[in-house]
């Protein structure tokens, strides 16, 4: 009498854990919790994590890679192992559910957001700072980042000067403030003093040659003659 044969479907098996290790590789690690000799169950056991080893290559790129394969085993073997940690204290599932605490992120709430918190930043700044061409100097770049950030923002339409002097007078409290016909000038990487200039340039040397470098006079003069010159009828 023939024996049927006895399909295994997904939904009937355990879940697999890594889908990258595979099925096969959990299978392994349950054959292992049910070895009852402890060195033959640790030989078996660190064989597997070589196997892993071998079968994913790119975790060697990770940082403590094999930590992380000795977790992840623990991991598929519901943290029933009995082997020796080469790394330290048996992972545990407490470790597994461990979640560092979430950083807020930074909320600043204000008028004028097409500018950027970094605008208000600078304007307390300039608060702080005496009366002087350094804070006249520092007022003017303030209101150049503006209009550079005006622009981004409003791509669209006709960015004023005097729209950017009056909400920089506005955000300071009348305390920031520049001359009537002061004239805006965005400073972007293109208009830059020495833009063109490539400072990673190995500069020539102009000057005379050193007394161990030859000049081409003396290599002329002691190169052999030509073929041409050689086999010429006198």
């Amino acid at each position: 009498m023939k024996k049927s044969l006895s399909l295994e479907y997904n939904s009937t098996r355990d879940k697999l854990q890594f889908s990258e290790y595979g099925r096969s590789v959990q299978k392994l690690i349950q054959y292992a919790k049910s070895i009852e000799s402890k060195a033959e169950r640790q030989r078996v056991v660190e064989e597997i994590v070589e196997l892993i080893n071998q079968l994913n290559p790119q975790t060697k790129n990770v940082l403590e890679y094999k930590q992380k394969l000795w977790r992840h085993v623990f991991q598929m073997a519901d943290y029933e192992l009995d082997v020796d940690h080469p790394y330290g204290e048996h992972p545990t599932a407490e470790d597994n559910r461990f979640r560092p605490d979430k950083v807020p992120y930074p909320q600043h709430e204000f008028n004028w957001r097409h500018y950027g918190y970094n605008i208000r930043v600078m304007i307390d700044k300039a608060l702080k700072m005496e009366d002087g061409p350094v804070k006249q100097g520092y007022t003017e770049t303030i209101l150049s980042y503006m209009k550079l950030s005006y622009r981004t923002w409003n791509k669209e339409h006709f960015v004023s000067d005097d729209i950017i002097i009056s909400d920089l007078s506005v955000m300071s409290g009348n305390k920031l403030s520049v001359d009537d016909d002061h004239t805006i000038q965005v400073v972007t990487k293109n208009n830059l003093p020495n833009s063109n200039v490539n400072t990673f340039k190995t500069p020539r040397y102009k000057g005379k040659p050193s007394n161990n470098q030859p000049n081409k006079n003396q290599v002329n003069k002691n190169r052999p003659p030509s073929n041409q010159n050689r086999n010429k009828p006198k």
